[in-house]
């Protein structure tokens, strides 16, 4: 490996304070490729390497801190969400509009809901961003979070599927 801690620490501070969609990283055997906001890396890059060290990072907005995380749940995205496998008692809840969703409050606070809260209808689910205004998406309906189909700090376009909450009896 060609890179020190120091200078990797000044890369990740680097990029903590930078926006983008992706970054590539070389120096001699060294590759990182890093993807912010569910963007996925070109297939150009997931070429399989010669014998080199090969590091993919998800990077977030705001590093996680111990009272942020909540639960680790696998997110389904919404490219592979097929809503005709839903049961009858599930319901969409999609973008009412193009923009910037986010998934809590305030950058470095919890998300507004997570896999498994309990959500009235309404309940506030994220916020969508358009032109600096912020629109709160609400649930719409009683019942529990059953998937999160989209990233925090993804543009979300107009009737995209964002949730998919399951209504209780």
């Amino acid at each position: 490996m060609d890179i020190d801690l120091e200078e990797l620490a000044a890369i990740i501070e680097l990029l903590d304070k930078t926006e983008f969609t992706q970054f590539r990283f070389e120096k001699g055997d060294l590759r990182i490729a890093v993807s912010r906001g569910g963007a996925p890396l070109d297939p150009a890059a997931q070429a399989t390497p010669p014998a080199s060290a090969v590091a993919t990072v998800p990077v977030s907005a705001q590093a996680p801190t111990p009272s942020t995380v909540r639960q680790a749940v696998p997110m389904a995205s919404a490219a592979d969400f097929d809503e005709s496998r839903l049961s009858a008692d599930e319901v969409v809840v999609r973008a009412p509009l193009l923009g910037t969703l986010y998934r809590s409050p305030k950058p470095g606070e919890p998300p507004f809901v997570e896999v498994g809260d309990k959500v009235e209808p309404d309940s506030a689910l994220c916020i969508v961003e358009v032109m600096k205004l912020m629109n709160s998406v609400t649930a719409g309906v009683a019942g529990e979070i059953s998937q999160v189909l989209a990233s925090d700090a993804e543009l979300v376009e107009f009737g995209q599927p964002l949730f998919v909450i399951r209504r209780l009896p």
